[in-house]
Parts: structure tokens; C-alpha cells; sequence
């Protein structure tokens, strides 16, 4: 008996500003592998306030990443220090503040429908001092590395240009896309270096199919703000989409270099492996992937599932499988996987 790859049909998207591991379950649709259809619930609320040490109110860019470094927001701060992320599916999310002069600061918050689906985070900024600048850490999406002397410091956001690109997250939520279109292109005018209404133009041109403008928004978010992993792989996954895949290893070990714990980057960069037949490569990337995000990368688990039934490891396919049912008992495609899992034992006598 000969098994083939898997085939899917389901293109939800869960994460914005980067193509991210539901954008990644799309990507699956042309290389043979069942993706997920369950549309997570996005009734969760974020909030909190972002004080200095002596608890002033700071007015500064609030960045959001879901789980995997995947970016799942932006909101500036008012006069207050408040700030407030809506309609967030559960998940694991972390709060990510940079400021030039202050520590970077990054902290976890858990979110769970019918169970916890508010929560409060209170932000204190904590002045850096010389000795521990050359050791602050590069944040996924910051404008800067949090270092006194930054290899490529950003000019500062312009507020109004933020509120377009509020905007036009907003109108992107409500699945208005043309209008969220719009608004990035508004904030642009308003300030050409506004980099994150660029790296989102870029995933709305991708999730229609255009590659080309696609490329040119992530192209021009990487030359104001070129420490920036997460551009670097949305660029790789554009590169992916066109067939060329050298290119594409190149953008993504770019990426990764900066955001080495992005589960969505280990995937495409470990799917650009499969792709070429390199399945050396393509494991463990792969396999970190489900590590770094084991909620939401159950495409990595389809994706090896493919990689072991080409090495006819039979057992490592079966496991990879099974994890996948426990994951999402109720995708509608249990049944095909079932039937390969029946299909796995006959072959392998098992």
C-alpha cells in the first residue's frame, strides 16, 4: 500500500501582522497536509497601565505576541498609562514594552474562555543603567534592541499615524479588509516610517494572493526597521508561495536569527525543507515548532506525520497523528485521519 501526503481545505487565519501558524495552515494546502478548521472564540480582553518607576503614567507602543512570538497586536498607551487589547481568542499571550532608556520588558498572561477571559497586567518601566544595556535582549517586533547605543535606532511613531493603524487592525477584525487597507495606507502618508502598517499592508496583500506587493510592504518594513525577525519570515513565506525556495531559506534563517523561538518561522523554514525533499532539515525544525508552540502548531504534527510516511517510519507517523486527534478532536477531518491511522497498521502489521 502506498500512502500519499494529506490534502486540506481550510484557510482560517488566527494571527495578523505576520503570516503566521494559521497563515501557515494555508501554506500546508500546497504541499499535502489536513489543517485545522475550528475558529477560535476572540472574546477575550486584555488590559492593564504602563508606569515608570515612580509610577508615572508612559505613553509608549504596547506590542502583543501570541503564542510562538506571532504578533497579535499593537495599541499606544493615553495620557493615563492605560492600554487595552479586545477580542482575543485563548492563548497565551505576552506583553512585550521597549523604550529607549528603560529595560525591556516582556511578561506572559494566560487567557481562557468561560474560565478567564479578562485579565490585567500592570507594566513598571525600570531605568537601564550602562553595565546592563549591552546585555538587554532583542524583543520580537520592538522598535529598538533596548540598548543605550542602538545598532539601528528607529525615529519615534507618529501618534496619528498609530491611531490609523488602530484602525485599521479594527476594521481588519471586523473582516473589512479593504477598509483595513486603507487605514495602513493613511498611516503611511501620515508617517512613512511607520514600519508595523507596513508588515500588516504586506499579510493582506499575501492573504490575497499578491506576492509581488506583498514583497515591496515587507521589503520596506525591513529597510526602516531591519532587526526585525518576524518581517524577515513573512518574507520567507512569500518567497515560499512563489516557488523560490533558496531565497526563501535565506529570509527565514534571517528571521530566525533575530526571533529564534518564532514556532511559525521553525515550521516554514522545516516546511521549505520538505518542500526540497531535505528531510534532515526539515525534522527538527519541525519538531521545535511543536515544542515552542504545542497549541497551536498542529500543522507541524501533520507535517511530519508526512515526513515519516515518506521514510516509512510508520510508528513516528502513527504518534504524530494521534497527537494531532488530541489536539483537535472535533476537526472535521478526524475521519480521514482515522482512516490513515487503519491504513498505518495494515502496512506496518501493527
Amino acid at each position: 500500500m502506498k500512502f500519499m501526503p494529506f490534502t486540506g481545505v481550510s484557510r482560517e487565519r488566527r494571527a495578523f501582522g505576520f503570516a503566521g501558524a494559521v497563515k501557515a495552515a494555508a501554506l500546508l494546502l500546497g504541499m499535502g497536509c489536513l489543517v485545522p478548521a475550528a475558529r477560535a472564540q476572540t472574546t477575550g480582553i486584555l488590559s492593564g497601565r504602563v508606569t515608570n518607576s515612580q509610577a508615572q503614567p508612559v505613553s509608549v507602543l504596547v506590542h502583543l505576541l501570541a503564542e510562538g512570538d506571532i504578533p497579535a497586536g499593537d495599541v499606544y498607551t493615553d495620557s493615563n498609562g492605560s492600554y487595552v487589547f479586545m477580542g482575543l481568542p485563548s492563548g497565551t499571550f505576552a506583553v512585550i514594552v521597549n523604550l529607549e532608556g528603560y529595560k525591556p520588558f516582556r511578561q506572559s498572561v494566560r487567557l481562557e474562555d468561560n474560565v478567564q477571559p479578562r485579565a490585567q497586567l500592570m507594566v513598571v518601566l525600570e531605568p537601564v543603567t550602562m553595565q546592563s544595556a549591552p546585555n538587554a535582549s532583542v524583543v520580537v517586533g520592538a522598535r529598538s534592541s533596548g540598548e543605550l547605543n542602538a545598532k539601528h535606532p528607529l525615529p519615534p511613531l507618529d501618534p496619528k499615524a498609530a491611531k490609523e493603524y488602530d484602525k485599521g487592525n479594527k476594521a481588519r477584525e471586523n473582516r473589512d479588509l479593504r477598509a483595513a487597507l486603507e487605514h495602513y495606507q493613511k498611516a503611511l502618508r501620515i508617517d512613512p516610517n511607520f514600519y508595523p502598517a507596513l508588515n500588516n499592508m504586506g499579510a493582506l496583500y499575501e492573504q490575497h494572493g499578491n506576492h509581488v506587493q506583498a514583497e515591496e510592504a515587507f521589503l520596506k518594513a525591513l529597510r526602516i526597521s531591519p532587526d526585525d525577525g518576524e518581517s524577515y519570515i513573512n518574507l520567507g513565506h512569500v518567497l515560499f508561495e512563489e516557488g523560490q525556495y533558496r531565497p526563501a531559506i535565506d529570509r527565514l534563517n534571517q528571521g530566525l536569527d533575530r526571533s529564534p523561538h518564532s514556532a511559525a518561522g521553525n515550521f516554514f523554514l522545516g516546511s521549505v525543507y520538505y518542500k526540497l525533499h531535505e528531510l534532515e532539515k526539515a525534522e527538527p525544525l519541525l519538531r521545535q515548532a511543536c515544542v515552542l508552540d504545542p497549541q497551536h502548531m498542529a500543522p507541524a504534527h501533520l507535517q511530519l506525520a508526512n515526513l515519516y510516511l515518506l521514510r516509512r517510519q510508520y510508528l513516528a507517523a502513527r504518534v504524530q497523528l494521534e497527537t494531532y486527534l488530541r489536539q483537535n478532536p472535533s476537526d472535521p477531518q478526524v475521519p480521514a485521519i482515522k482512516k490513515r491511522l487503519a491504513d498505518i497498521a495494515k502496512e506496518s502489521g501493527q
